[in-house]
Order: C-alpha cells, then sequence, then structure tokens
C-alpha cells in the first residue's frame, strides 16, 4: 500500500495573514491602469490565474488584455509577495501540519507533492520560511492551468515522471481546505481531505461530501489513518 499524497498551501498548511491579496492588490495598483478592489474578492481554493481573470474582467478587461497583462503582473507579484512575507505579522504552519509532514517524509509508502492555485514561484515563496520546499519534489500549481479542476490530472503525471512509478488514481489523496479541494478531487475520482482551517464554513465543506472532514491536521494520528485507509 502507497499513496501520493498532495497538499494545498494557504489555510491547508500554512495561514498567511493575507500576504497573497495584499501583494497582489500592490500588483495591480502598479501595472494597471484601472484602480481594482481585490479586498473583497473571494479568493479561496482558486488559481491565481483566474483570480485575475475574475477581477479584472469585472472592471471591463478582456480576456485578450487580461492574458497580455499576467506576466507583468506575475512579475511585480513576486517581489511584492517576498516583501509582505518578510513583514507579515502572523504567518505560520496551522497545529499539527509539521508533525504530519514529519511522519509523512519519513513512511516508506507515502510521496509528496504540491497541488494549489499559486504560481509556482509564490508557492515555493510561502514554503521557504518553514523549509518545506524540499519536501515536496513536484507539484501542479496556478501557472500550470487556470483550472483547478485541470491540476490533478497534471500532479498525477507529473509525479510519474519524478518518481519514476506508476501511480494508480486509487492510491492519490488530495489535503486540501476549500470547495474546490473538493471538486477537484471528485472530479479526477480521487480521495480528499478536508480541513476546516481556512476560510470556508464547515456545514459548506461537509455539504459536498469529502471523504475525510477535520477541523484541523492536529491530530496526526486520524488525518495519517485517513491517508491510508
Amino acid at each position: 500500500m502507497r499513496r501520493l499524497v498532495l497538499f494545498d498551501i494557504d489555510e491547508t498548511m500554512i495561514y498567511s495573514d493575507g500576504v497573497g491579496r495584499r501583494a497582489l492588490q500592490k500588483a495591480f495598483d502598479r501595472v494597471l491602469e484601472r484602480k481594482i478592489d481585490a479586498s473583497n474578492h473571494n479568493m479561496s481554493g482558486k488559481t491565481d490565474p483566474q483570480i485575475c481573470h475574475e477581477l479584472l474582467s469585472t472592471y471591463g478587461y478582456s480576456e485578450p488584455e487580461i492574458n497580455d497583462k499576467l506576466p507583468l503582473l506575475f512579475s511585480e507579484y513576486t517581489e511584492l509577495l517576498r516583501q509582505e512575507i518578510a513583514c507579515a505579522s502572523s504567518f505560520g504552519l496551522h497545529a499539527g501540519v509539521q508533525d504530519l509532514l514529519d511522519r509523512l517524509k519519513d513512511s516508506s509508502w507515502c510521496y509528496l507533492g504540491l497541488l494549489t492555485g499559486n504560481i509556482e514561484i509564490g508557492a515555493r515563496l510561502k514554503l521557504k520560511p518553514f523549509d518545506l520546499n524540499g519536501l515536496f519534489a513536484f507539484g501542479a500549481f496556478g501557472c500550470d492551468s487556470p483550472d483547478r479542476n485541470a491540476l490533478p490530472s497534471i500532479a498525477h503525471k507529473r509525479a510519474e515522471k519524478t518518481f519514476a512509478e506508476n501511480f494508480q488514481v486509487e492510491e492519490l489523496v488530495i489535503i486540501g481546505d476549500a470547495v474546490n479541494d473538493v471538486l477537484c478531487a471528485k472530479g479526477y475520482g480521487v480521495r480528499s481531505i478536508i480541513t476546516c482551517t481556512g476560510k470556508t464554513s464547515k456545514e459548506s465543506l461537509s455539504a459536498l461530501k469529502p471523504d475525510f472532514l477535520f477541523d484541523s491536521l492536529a491530530n496526526t494520528e486520524e488525518v495519517l489513518a485517513a491517508i491510508r485507509s
């Protein structure tokens, strides 16, 4: 028995004091001609390109215009994210995450990867303060596709190339905190382990019937049992 375990980042592994939202807002302010207000936009479980498309389209930008501006936006965002992380007042790992990762990294039956809406460089910047990048040799990211439902397939193929192993769909597990984590797992036919440490209510998550739903990842033994089930 083995498992390919794919972790989301924001509000699953880390709490981030809104560093991504602030960095993106400042990138909009630097790059765009129109004032964009990202303060109340729901970003939970979405890819970075999806968020940009949703926001900018409401301010009258066309899809070709948005696509044309994304490279510069993400270049500015990356530098601003570094700054926001460096001065964040509340930036850390959720309860149980370090213990869970420590157990998984030492398990011969477990292969670790990322499945996140962050563009890769943003994902790596968020994990760097906790020295976690070395645990995740590969991932599927928002820069791979704006559609979160496309990411499990990308992660699956990338894992097989990274580890030179063939993984069956039933060996995959997605760990996340948002509606889209559940939906992308269901869409690819893999199991979901969902933690209620994000912005989505437990009731909303429960209604989607994830395979496992936890208040947090703090109970390491219960989460490990769910992964191995």
